[in-house]
């Protein structure tokens, strides 16, 4: 297998994505991963993290003892993201195998957003899905997005409070299938 279907086989995995995203956010100890992604089974949090620590993704920031036992806070090393030489090396069968383990990763947040009240006001939340389909050529696709991730890199710097809420926005964009008719059309 070569190094980067490696690579995103480490990183796109339901569980080991979560723990990535996560410590994406801040350095944590066992316990606190396991408090936010408590739908995992501990067994299952420390196999995936070994993994992680293995494959280089992650590492232990610090160790101590608390109570006897030894404690390990652990931090991102590498960004999880898969980029253009990665992609390059994948076959169609593996772009849908981690197109797939990344939508369960969204299906579960999703989840996860529902069960954490007993009512849910997603227009209150300013949550929701949609598709919508568009003709753009890749230079109105650039004029889309360049504001569009500037402003969301922005958000990434801000910290919590003053009515913060956590939040995720996952885009998917692909180009639609279209009969020969409608191409010429």
């Amino acid at each position: 297998m070569s190094k980067e279907r490696e690579k995103a086989d480490l990183i796109i995995h339901p569980v080991r994505l979560r723990i990535l995203q996560v410590l994406s956010e801040g350095r944590l100890t066992t316990q606190q991963l396991s408090q936010k992604l408590a739908d995992v089974p501990t067994s299952s949090l420390y196999r995936h993290l070994k993994k992680l620590l293995d494959g280089g993704m992650v590492d232990v920031a610090e160790t101590r003892l608390v109570k006897g036992v030894e404690e390990k806070t652990y931090r991102l090393l590498a960004q999880p993201h898969i980029n253009a030489d990665d992609a390059a090396s994948m076959t169609k069968a593996d772009h849908l195998r981690y197109f797939t383990a990344y939508l369960a990763t969204v299906i579960q947040g999703f989840q996860n957003y529902l069960d954490a009240s007993e009512s849910v006001n997603m227009l209150a939340d300013r949550a929701g899905y949609n598709e919508v389909h568009f003709y753009a050529d890749n230079a109105e696709l650039e004029r889309l997005f360049t504001p569009f991730n500037a402003d969301l890199l922005n958000l990434k710097k801000n910290t919590p409070g003053n009515g913060r809420r956590l939040r995720k926005l996952v885009v998917v964009n692909h180009p639609e299938f279209e009969t020969e008719e409608q191409r010429n059309d």
